[in-house]
């Protein structure tokens, strides 16, 4: 059987429309047959996922996109405004990443391929929007910062798999008849000329690269609970300022829930009910810009507190 294993991979690969975790399971079969356990590593991370706080390879990374946004001013809300990191305002690029790398498993990436378009929410961005609001007009606003990705992007990177994966069988097949299995030496070497050692846990800086995946959702991070008053003063300053019939009750939401944020032993169930309740006063905003701003407010503080920010 193993004799032939080598020689099926490669007939397949040949193929471009034969599924890559297809591909990948036969190289967890080579690995156990030739005793690399390196290659079984490679094969089984790509088949499951980049464990949070492990490496990923350089070829599931991508560039900082393009950050896109929606802008506020006075009763007009502006949608899917966008502008590179490089020009956000001072100090407000501070938590984002250089890159974004892609931890999800081979199949749910080959899904994503599929979409036209993408939208992430990573650490950093809630950090860079209330940077910005901050130095804004007190009418202004900008809301609901994330990275669009194409789905043409992933599909570069399921492709930069498949080519380290025929590199790797083409090694393996160059010196080693099909017929014959290659020892457990020339796999592993194989597997280090082609992959490289992407098999060390590191764990990343706040302004480092930061993986797209079971995080992908962690937008509070960065954030201090300064900033987070910071928040809850932009949506006073303009709630004061809104002739909306639901001011009063928007006012007592507000000071409520920095209340509960300033407390000297704050906790954590508490910030979530009060950001509850100004989530629902929200709801009934008719200030499209104010309620925006709000919801944001409050989804950035709820995040906060269901990561262990308030205690």
């Amino acid at each position: 059987m193993t004799d032939t294993l080598l020689r099926s991979l490669r007939e397949l690969l040949l193929n471009e429309s034969e599924p890559l975790a297809g591909l990948l399971r036969k190289c967890l079969m080579l690995g156990a047959e030739t005793g690399s356990e390196a290659l079984r590593d490679w094969a089984r991370k790509e088949l499951n996922g980049y464990t949070v706080g492990g490496e990923v390879p350089e070829y599931r990374a991508i560039p900082l996109p393009p950050i896109a946004y929606d802008y506020g001013s006075g009763p007009l809300l502006n949608r899917g405004q966008t502008i590179d990191h490089r020009y956000l305002p001072d100090g407000a690029g501070r938590h984002l990443p250089e890159k974004l790398f892609f931890r999800q498993p081979i199949e749910e990436l080959q899904r994503l391929a599929e979409q036209e378009h993408l939208t992430f929410g990573v650490r950093g961005l809630a950090y860079a929007q209330s940077v910005w609001n901050s130095q804004l007009d007190e009418f202004e606003g900008v809301m609901n910062l994330r990275f669009n990705v194409s789905g043409s992007t992933i599909a570069g990177i399921l492709g930069q798999v498949r080519t380290k994966l025929v590199d790797l069988v083409a090694d393996l097949t160059a010196d080693t008849p099909l017929s014959e299995l290659p020892g457990k030496d020339q796999v592993d070497a194989a597997v280090s000329h082609r992959l490289g050692d992407i098999y060390n846990t590191t764990i990343h800086g706040a302004n480092g690269p930061v993986a797209i995946g079971a995080q992908s959702q962690a937008k509070a991070e960065g954030l201090t609970v300064e900033d987070v008053l910071r928040l809850l003063d932009k949506v006073q300053e303009m709630a004061v300022r809104t002739a909306d019939a639901h001011q009063a009750e928007l006012l007592d939401a507000v000071a409520d829930l920095r209340a509960a944020v300033e407390s000297d032993e704050p906790d954590t169930g508490e910030v979530v009910r009060k950001s509850g309740k100004l989530r629902a006063v929200v709801s009934k905003v008719g200030d499209a810009t104010l309620a925006a701003i709000a919801s944001d407010a409050v989804q950035t503080i709820t995040d906060l507190a269901l990561n262990g920010a308030f205690g």
